[in-house]
């Protein structure tokens, strides 16, 4: 169970974003930090949409204006990956600490169980989300999962309705990225749950057909080389991006980011 912090201790102003080429990123302490600022935000019925930035999300946006546009909008945008991290200590002179989607989903679980939030679990196949569903009633046996719906449906307003019939707290969306951060985009104003966060392979991974990266990997940021390992093919285009990311972010600290937007 995670550890509680004492009132007192609790940090709960979200922090002014840092711009990481044009990409706002909120740079949370610790994971407390985050968890305590969206405990705020639940609690006072205050809207959030919660997204994981990562390279490749930051590479989307720069190419896709709508994409770019979503990112600005998000109330909290948590600095999934390594290589944000070391950006933003590029241009900033200060890294950020990692949030990982995935550690994030779990850790909102187990406050979620405490604080008795329901929680939406939308996406995934009907199977996955079932399993997800199933162990995650285990590891949290006071979780209120209040709705569920997989990922294969055509109507999104029936969906909305469920969530709002179901008087969730929290909705994790696992479509995969962009498209389920563009279906809560286009659907927040409707949905009248305080919280909404994609959450990518999160149900797989609570339902155990997927495996995560070892604890090391984890720990050092660098779960990409373990994924590399064991699919090197299907994600040599993930390192490339990857390494167009730092090359453009010393480009824009050595010459300014007038003279880096053009630069591909």
């Amino acid at each position: 169970m995670m550890a509680e912090m004492p009132p007192a201790a609790r940090v709960t102003s979200t922090p002014t974003p840092l711009s990481v080429m044009g990409i706002p990123v909120t740079p949370f302490e610790t994971y407390d930090h985050a968890l305590a600022c969206i405990e705020r935000a639940v609690a006072s019925k205050r809207k959030s949409f919660c997204v994981a930035i990562n390279p490749i999300k930051v590479y989307n946006a720069l190419h896709e204006p709508q994409l770019k546009q979503l990112l600005g909008q998000a109330e909290i945008n948590i600095c999934d990956g390594v290589g944000v991290s070391i950006a933003s200590r590029i241009l900033h002179g200060r890294g950020i600490h990692r949030i990982t989607g995935c550690d994030l989903f779990f850790r909102l679980l187990s406050l979620a169980s405490e604080r008795q939030w329901g929680v939406f679990l939308l996406g995934a196949s009907p199977q996955s989300n079932a399993d997800a569903r199933a162990q995650l009633l285990q590891r949290y046996p006071h979780l209120k999962i209040v709705g569920w719906q997989d990922g294969y449906f055509e109507d999104s307003r029936s969906v909305v309705e469920h969530i709002n019939a179901s008087k969730a707290d929290l909705v994790f969306v696992a479509m995969g990225s962009p498209k389920q951060e563009y279906w809560i985009w286009q659907h927040r104003s409707q949905i009248e749950a305080s919280f909404c966060m994609g959450v990518g392979g999160s149900f797989d991974v609570a339902s155990g057909n997927i495996k995560r990266a070892p604890k090391l990997f984890r720990m050092t940021g660098t779960e990409f080389l373990f994924r590399f390992a064991l699919e090197p093919r299907k994600r040599l285009s993930h390192q490339k991006i990857l390494l167009y990311f730092l090359l453009r972010t010393i480009r824009m600290k050595l010459f300014g980011a007038r003279e880096s937007v053009g630069w591909a």
